[in-house]
């Protein structure tokens, strides 16, 4: 039990309640800071425009010497406006820093002279040094013609084209379609002022008939030399595709850069069935082909010696059809190597020979375009 004269206890505010009484004192208290910080700043300022005020007044000569030199130095060099002396530190950093962009501005100077020198290096190499001097011609004994002629046709001049500037595509080119008989040429500079150019030639492998006289192709299907009459030694070869007469060039491929025609295209077709039938044949080894007739692609016919006509068929399995013929053929006796007739071989596996002699329909005739001269042109 309570006594009567007992205070009464004090009564326990909520948690809340509290909570929110500390908040609000501390936000007081924060501004009662805030507050002193500012009047302090504003008094800081008011000092130091006093002190900058007093500073401009210019004092007697004797008073303002005296001054100075009564003045601490620690106060003069705390004043407002004056930088503190730097530390050991501080100068160690601002040395290395200095040195640092001493060496930035050396790098760079280097680097400019580097490039310009390289700048008049390169005009001076592609105006007055390397001037092309000499050609020197590999495997001319190979081809039919002299090393004289394939330096004339390179379109080289001595000592005006620069070793630099020169395209060696466009030489090689040159020589290539100039003088049909070389199948590639390869152009390589050899410093200071020579170029090296090597020449692989090629042969004829196949004459084609074009009104009363021959044009002969290599492998490839490139156009080497008009004649009135084919070799012996090559076949000739009977199509029906029209195509445009550019000695020096090859068969199926647009003259300029031009865009292929149906014309163009179909000479395409043409010439690639050529290669196939060469690259067979080749592979067989079969020598003494007379006739190659592609004028219909489904029945491809070949005459051997002008004796054994061998009929493939179409394009397919050339190379099986041709040395299952090359067999058939190494199997002849002497009696019947003389003997005509013609072997079936569009059924591979099976083979059918017979004694009795075809001849192959009359030769036709190619259609080729001679293109214009200039003077027809222009007329």
């Amino acid at each position: 039990m309570k006594g009567k004269g007992s205070a009464p206890k004090k009564r326990k505010l909520p948690l809340y309640k509290r909570a929110v009484i500390s908040l609000v004192r501390t936000l007081e208290e924060n501004e009662r800071k805030k507050q002193n910080k500012q009047q302090q700043k504003a008094a800081r300022h008011e000092q130091a425009a006093a002190q900058r005020k007093a500073g401009q007044r210019r004092p007697a000569t004797s008073d303002r010497s005296a001054r100075r030199n009564a003045q601490p130095r620690t106060a003069q060099q705390n004043a407002p406006g004056r930088r503190p002396p730097m530390t050991a530190e501080q100068k160690r950093r601002r040395a290395v820093y200095l040195r640092r962009m001493r060496l930035r501005k050396r790098i760079i100077r280097i680097c400019a002279a580097v490039i310009l020198l390289l700048i008049v290096i390169l005009i001076l190499s592609r105006t007055v040094l390397f001037k092309i001097q000499n050609i020197e011609i590999t495997n001319p004994g190979d081809a039919d013609y002299t090393a004289s002629q394939i330096v004339s046709e390179s379109g080289i001049v001595y000592g005006t084209q620069n070793l630099f500037s020169c395209d060696l595509d466009k030489v090689a080119k040159n020589i290539e379609q100039r003088l049909p008989y070389i199948g590639k040429a390869q152009v390589e500079r050899d410093f200071p002022k020579s170029l090296r150019v090597t020449v692989t030639p090629t042969h004829a492998s196949a004459a084609i008939a074009f009104g009363t006289g021959y044009l002969l192709i290599d492998p490839q299907g490139k156009m080497l030399e008009k004649v009135d009459t084919a070799p012996e030694e090559i076949p000739v070869l009977r199509c029906k595709t029209e195509f445009e007469l550019n000695l020096g060039q090859y068969i199926g491929v647009s003259p300029n850069g031009r865009k292929a025609d149906d014309q163009t295209k179909a000479a395409t077709q043409m010439i690639t069935l050529y290669k196939k039938i060469y690259a067979a044949a080749e592979q067989a080894q079969i020598q003494d082909i007379t006739l190659i007739d592609i004028r219909d692609v489904r029945a491809i016919t070949l005459m051997y010696q002008n004796r054994l006509t061998l009929h493939l068929g179409t394009q397919d399995s050339l190379e099986q059809k041709l040395k299952t013929a090359a067999k058939t053929i190494a199997v002849e006796s002497d009696a019947s190597r003389t003997r005509t007739g013609a072997i079936d071989l569009t059924s591979i596996p099976y083979v059918y020979s017979r004694d009795t002699y075809e001849t192959i329909g009359e030769e036709a005739s190619t259609e080729v375009t001679e293109p214009e001269s200039e003077t027809e042109k222009a007329e």
